[in-house]
């Protein structure tokens, strides 16, 4: 157990008890740090012992859960122990454990929330086939994707592509860390399992800028957004550096998405954004992402996620909106285009210029990146999610961490990445 340093940034009265799970993600440590330099009591756990959370001096406790993909019930079990024990307001799930959460069929003791949509808008959003046909109901514009249920159909669907190229990836993935780019002449991989039960998709490739968001949505309101460039990933996957760049047209995109559904939980996107403008949504993650990172103590996320700022929002435009002749924004224009309420309060959105970074994957990876004058510049420019000098205990966490996901990736013949998610991941079972 580690005592909390809890700050004066909201009333003794109005702070609130949060069990933050999946304690082992960068994403949880940053939102830790966020909740409480606000003044809020944290609780933390996961299924591992040793974790990024269970080292933070902002944790009051961690607990450890069964692994949900393996024990579901005792998972559950253990969860309701730890929401009674702690008098618990909300749990905002980080990982995929939010699909075994959200399974859950009675409500949480005591008036504790769950921080996330009902499951079976999950599952659909987390599908990568199912996502695109719910952009395609909403009336917005969708990349060409195909459903892939067997070897025969991904082989006929490669064979038809003709010039084209395709991208090809489980329709339950993440950290694109089996994608496939492909044409016409690509033969696929032997290993490649394709079934009813574990399916493909097929999907359109189109050039463009990628960018990725993070949003905190209450009652299909963006209550917090932020928005990236994907311009340093760990190979053709996750990104490790993230700054925001305020993008009005995708935030217009998200507002257009989330209304109908009436979401409520945290959302993010990544989408592919075309020279003329063009935005097509690629997947969804209906959970928390990198985005958080973008985030600082002064823009007091906590309001987002309590409902604090119901009656204005935060965050500035920093004068980034091009502008037409008539003088209305380009992302204006774009935005009134997709029948978004311009006077909808604005959300909280990021303040701080400095980018933050996963460092040590920046050094890996980084270098490789084809300017390498900027790569450096935005290396001395940058913070990094981890460690805090108020707070270097998870540095050390992760290291042990790792040593333990190294062990099992060796033990399973798994990559490491696959390895930090194997026991809480959830695959459409």
């Amino acid at each position: 157990m580690t005592t909390s340093s809890v700050s004066s940034g909201v009333p003794r009265d109005s702070a609130r008890t949060v069990l933050i799970t999946g304690s082992r993600a960068p994403v949880s440590l940053a939102l830790a740090r966020l909740l409480g330099d606000a003044g809020h009591r944290i609780i933390m756990a996961d299924s591992l012992r040793m974790t990024l959370g269970s080292a933070s001096r902002y944790v009051s406790r961690h607990y450890r859960y069964p692994p949900p993909r393996h024990e579901p019930e005792p998972f559950h079990t253990a969860v309701e122990r730890i929401v009674i024990d702690e008098q618990v307001d909300y749990i905002i799930p980080t990982c995929e454990e939010v699909f075994y959460l959200a399974q859950r069929q009675r409500t949480w003791p005591d008036g504790c929330e769950l921080f996330a949509p009902p499951w079976e808008m999950l599952r659909q959003l987390h599908h990568k086939g199912e996502f695109i046909e719910l952009v395609r109901q909403v009336g917005l514009k969708t990349p060409a994707t195909r459903l892939l249920a067997s070897r025969e159909e991904a082989s006929d669907y490669v064979r038809k592509l003709g010039a084209d190229t395709a991208v090809l990836k489980p329709a339950y993935s993440r950290f694109a860390s089996r994608v496939l780019f492909v044409s016409a002449d690509h033969d696929l991989p032997a290993g490649m399992h394709i079934s009813p039960a574990h399916p493909w998709v097929g999907q359109q490739y189109i050039r463009g800028a990628l960018y990725c968001t993070y949003s905190i949505v209450r009652d299909g309101a963006v209550r917090a957004h932020a928005c990236y460039a994907s311009e340093f990933t760990a190979g053709v996957g996750a990104s490790i550096a993230f700054k925001h760049e305020p993008q009005t047209d995708l935030l217009a995109w998200v507002r257009r998405f989330v209304a109908p559904l009436r979401y409520t939980g945290q959302i993010a996107f990544d989408f592919i954004v075309t020279p003329e403008r063009d935005i097509y949504p690629i997947e969804c993650n209906p959970r928390a992402t990198s985005g958080i990172h973008c985030f600082t103590d002064s823009d007091r996320l906590d309001k987002a996620f309590f409902g604090m700022n119901d009656s204005a929002g935060h965050g500035t435009d920093n004068g980034t909106s091009d502008c037409t002749d008539d003088g209305t924004s380009h992302d204006a224009s774009h935005g009134a285009h997709l029948g978004v309420n311009r006077g909808e309060s604005r959300p909280i959105e990021p303040t701080s210029a400095r980018p933050a970074m996963l460092t040590a994957a920046m050094l890996a990876y980084g270098w490789k990146h084809p300017r390498r004058i900027y790569w450096l510049t935005q290396l001395w420019k940058g913070r990094d999610v981890i460690f805090r000098w108020k707070d270097p205990k998870p540095l050390v966490a992760q290291v042990v961490m790792l040593q333990g996901f190294w062990r099992e990736s060796r033990r399973r013949s798994i990559s490491l990445m696959e390895a930090t998610t194997s026991d809480i991941e959830w695959n459409g079972e």
